[in-house]
């Protein structure tokens, strides 16, 4: 950690030069931020809390603040800023509420919330062999394989531990980045991440896991799966079908973004969630795979997600695996928020069209689909790990609602197939409008061959046009 600041009796007197920088930045800052400005939100504090988050205030530029903050005694956190955000790094001993409070009344943030952590939603199973189509047929993938396998235009940014790049099941589907140059070591095309033609990492060597021993600043381009979990999501979405071997995902055709925004224990920071959304939105990714939560409501990860909706991106989230809470971004407006579905009684098969007793839900779950025993590629190297149990060398069955929401990204992926040019809200709205009524009828299950099915005309968004009841046209509602 950073030092605190010294107590005003025992501080060093400043030099005029650094004196002047200050008096400068205060008095260009007065002029930007009104006298009397609104106070910063300031979201729950804790007394453990080691990263603020500090967003600037209406007009002042985000190294600006960077400066001010550290010119005022705070420790501003190296290794790159989040997307809208400066990290204070909080020196053991001292209050975290009192300088998130400090800050807040100074006129320079709109708002101050702790750098908390995101986590897969994975559950470990040790069950190892489960037939695909056990799952596969509840939610008629077979019959919606007939209309679209997927195609070659589609990405699905997969905002998790990283892709193993070099596993059969992605061979030819990595989503490249041509704006930049490989080995250079030059951001050729300034969007943040040095060399990133497949995919960028987010994860720094500070807020990552010390035994994962990373020693690149960040943001990079090594994406690299050393977790998991991300190679599993991806999989489940897009591996490729069809071909003789392995798995088949949703899509088989669909390109994948590997978006690396958490460590080798399967744990990250808010802010680092937040840069990753934002930068498979840049990247142009039409579905964003999060498969991850937090329990903490964060304005930093709510603006990256309102600032990919903007974009026109479709977000898929899981809904974690709390029973009676949906996690974060999960649960905000215009997501996705998906349960896992694969209810397992005494004695029974799994039922795929109930909800699993682990699964997240509440109010703001928008439907489910199987995450109980899925089957996925894993990268070779974590085979047979305390964490991962293996089939055929590569490959693995596990459960969560990860991976149920892997497969909804995967039937949007689809639905992009069958309609070209379909907006983020339009995926939304054919997934949402063609599902099927879960057994026990307490949510409602996906049903990808229906999603294809539905007339498009007759989605409720607005500029459309649907039939009503008399099966006359009539505008869209």
């Amino acid at each position: 950690m950073i030092a605190h600041r010294p107590a005003q009796s025992d501080r060093p007197t400043i030099r005029l030069p650094r004196l002047l920088l200050l008096v400068t930045s205060v008095l260009l800052i007065s002029l930007i931020v009104p006298p009397h400005p609104a106070p910063a939100a300031v979201l729950p504090v804790t007394a453990d809390t080691d990263i603020l988050l500090v967003q600037p205030t209406d007009g002042i530029a985000i190294d600006a603040l960077a400066g001010a903050l550290t010119e005022l005694g705070y420790a501003v956190v190296d290794g790159g800023q989040p997307a809208g955000a400066v990290r204070i790094s909080v020196q053991d001993g001292d209050d975290p509420l009192a300088i998130a409070d400090a800050i807040a009344a100074s006129g320079l943030a709109r708002g101050v919330e702790p750098d908390g952590f995101v986590r897969t939603a994975r559950i470990p199973d040790g069950a190892l062999v489960d037939q695909q189509l056990t799952y596969l047929n509840v939610i008629r993938a077979p019959e919606a394989w007939e209309h679209t396998t997927g195609d070659g235009t589609t990405v699905i940014a997969i905002v998790d531990t990283g892709l193993d790049y070099n596993h059969p099941e992605f061979r030819g589907r990595l989503a490249i980045n041509g704006a930049d140059y490989f080995a250079d070591g030059i951001d050729n095309d300034r969007n943040g991440c040095i060399d990133d033609i497949a995919g960028c990492n987010f994860v720094t060597p500070l807020s990552a896991d010390p035994s994962c021993g990373y020693k690149r600043a960040a943001p990079n381009w090594f994406a690299w799966d050393d977790a998991g979990h991300g190679t599993v999501v991806a999989g489940v979405a897009a591996a490729t079908g069809d071909d003789g071997s392995g798995v088949a995902g949703l899509s088989w055709d669909a390109l994948l973004l590997p978006v690396k925004v958490l460590d080798c224990t399967g744990v990250g920071r808010i802010s680092t969630a937040a840069e990753g959304i934002r930068y498979a939105a840049e990247r142009g990714a039409h579905i964003i795979n999060i498969s991850l939560g937090t329990t903490s409501n964060s304005r930093v990860l709510h603006e990256a997600v309102l600032a990919a909706q903007a974009s026109g991106a479709l977000i898929v989230a899981s809904a974690g695996n709390t029973p009676g809470v949906v996690t974060y971004p999960g649960a905000y407006h215009g997501v996705i928020a998906v349960g896992a579905s694969g209810y397992k009684g005494v004695g029974s098969d799994p039922d795929y069209t109930r909800i699993t007793s682990f699964s997240g839900n509440g109010p703001e779950l928008d439907l489910i689909a199987p995450g109980y025993r899925v089957t996925g590629p894993l990268p070779a190297n974590l085979c047979n790990t305390p964490s991962w149990s293996c089939i055929d060398g590569q490959y693995t069955v596990t459960s969560g609602s990860s991976f149920a929401a892997a497969i909804v990204s995967g039937a949007a992926a689809l639905l992009r197939a069958e309609h070209p040019g379909l907006s983020g809200p339009l995926q939304s709205s054919l997934l949402l409008q063609s599902l099927q009524l879960a057994s026990d009828g307490s949510t409602s299950l996906l049903d990808v061959a229906a999603a294809l099915e539905y007339p498009v005309f007759q989605t409720h968004a607005p500029g459309t046009v649907r039939t009503n009841d008399e099966g006359s046209a009539g505008p869209g509602g």
